[in-house]
């Protein structure tokens, strides 16, 4: 297995591509790259610099005292696959018929029609790579291939995909491009081995002219959570704890390479997660004993999780970090979405083609470089796991009807009660009319 890994690395490091000079000394380009980093099943509450106060992240610490970050950012959809392809597409995800988790074998999948984050990158004068979870299809014509990236190397789906927590028949493989490499991988190994892939992409990048988008979603931690022998026992959070500070070393290994090839002058950062911890899992998850029912995040002072449309499974942390761009040390309250990411960064990176029309986000851009102090205000809808609208928010306010056997109204204001315990529906029943209104309009939107 050894073997193999390195072998791929290698050929990974030596893929060939154009304007090469190997003698030419790393140069600032006009652009800057772009790392987007992604993180599976993380809690807003999760990281020190997000107020955890046994898990120890200095790497994204330093990312948020040196940069951006958000106190108020959200995802769609609390799931795997909505959640990338809202961030991919800069849409809702169920616009995108992506508003439900996909599986091996699903004949649903992001179609190759769809504009995405890959290929404006691409038609931008960008080298693209993928390295880690996919989870929007495994359809020829629905892969990362299919979507902008010139490379690909990781997985499908998630790595539960497999008994004793799925009943399948799929055997999970690492692929690069459209070619398994790698059966039945080790998950306890999967951060080493996409940070190794990544710090290997970035040196070879670096002896490139074109700039590079690199689109980096780590498999962690999302259960069945596991540590590298190296990190096991490393934090006094428990296996989960291990597993966070395993991944805060990788984005610091990231960040370590782009600091000593002097690209970190020119280089945007993305760091966030496509949903909240899996804090009430079925059962499914608990055969043979190998998860426990503790594994799984802090949603910090938010109410609910995965899969439901309370806060917990829709805040995220976010940050973003470009020296010299990016003011240090901001933090800001003001709502936004993952379907910003693509005019946000279209906008950082200059990019000048016309995004398609029917884009349900806005750009984030002037606001993280410190040009303006505020963002404006919009309507931001909330699905839940199965791409069914449940919530609204306008400003402050939130209204939550959930789809169920007898659905309650409930109405909440997150500037007083940010825990959304506390129902106001019948002190404010003219609030709750006007959110009604704007949940009939989400059908309007395209």
């Amino acid at each position: 297995m050894l073997i193999k890994k390195l072998c791929w690395l290698s050929c990974i490091c030596l893929l060939p591509f154009t304007t090469i000079n190997a003698q030419q000394k790393a140069k600032k380009t006009a652009k800057p790259n772009v790392i987007f980093i992604l993180a599976d099943d993380m809690g807003y509450g999760d990281l020190s610099c997000y107020g955890n106060p046994l898990i120890k992240t200095p790497y994204l610490d330093k990312m948020a005292a040196e940069g951006f970050k958000s106190g108020s950012f959200m995802v769609p959809s609390p799931a795997c696959t909505p959640a990338r392809a809202a961030l991919l597409t800069g849409r809702y995800p169920d616009k995108v018929r992506m508003g439900h988790v996909v599986g091996p074998g699903s004949k649903d999948g992001l179609a190759d029609s769809i504009f995405t984050l890959g290929k404006m990158f691409r038609s931008n004068g960008y080298q693209t790579m993928m390295i880690g979870k996919w989870h929007l299809g495994d359809k020829p014509d629905t892969r990362p291939l299919s979507h902008g990236f010139d490379h690909y190397f990781g997985m499908m789906y998630s790595h539960d995909y497999q008994d004793p927590f799925v009943k399948t028949d799929t055997t999970l493989a690492v692929f690069y491009d459209n070619t398994r490499v790698i059966e039945k991988p080790d998950y306890s190994k999967l951060l080493q081995l996409y940070t190794d892939t990544a710090v290997a992409y970035i040196a070879r990048t670096n002896r490139s002219k074109q700039p590079f988008f690199l689109y980096l979603p780590y498999p962690m931690p999302h259960a069945p959570v596991a540590a590298n022998e190296a990190w096991k026992g490393h934090s006094v959070a428990g296996v989960y704890g291990d597993v966070i500070e395993e991944l805060d070393n990788c984005v610091g290994r990231v960040m370590q390479q782009l600091k000593q090839l002097h690209l970190d002058e020119n280089t945007i950062v993305v760091f966030t997660s496509d949903n909240g911890p899996w804090n009430n899992m079925p059962e499914r998850m608990f055969g043979r004993d190998i998860v426990k029912p503790w594994d799984h995040g802090s949603t910090g002072p938010f109410r609910g999780g995965k899969a439901n449309t309370y806060e917990g499974g829709h805040r995220e942390p976010f940050l973003v970090w470009w020296p010299g761009h990016v003011p240090a040390g901001q933090l800001s309250t003001a709502p936004c979405i993952m379907n910003d990411m693509m005019p946000t960064l279209a906008a950082a990176t200059g990019y000048t083609a016309p995004l398609p029309a029917n884009l349900n986000g806005i750009s984030m851009w002037a606001h993280i470089s410190g040009k303006e102090a505020k963002m404006p205000e919009r309507v931001l809808y909330y699905l839940n796991a199965s791409g069914q609208l449940e919530a609204v928010r306008q400003g402050d306010w939130k209204l939550r009807i959930a789809k169920a056997a007898t659905p309650e109204t409930e109405l909440f204001n997150l500037a007083w009660d940010i825990s959304e315990k506390h129902n106001v529906a019948e002190r404010f029943p003219d609030k709750v009319k006007t959110l009604q209104l704007l949940l009939e309009d989400y059908k309007s939107l395209q």
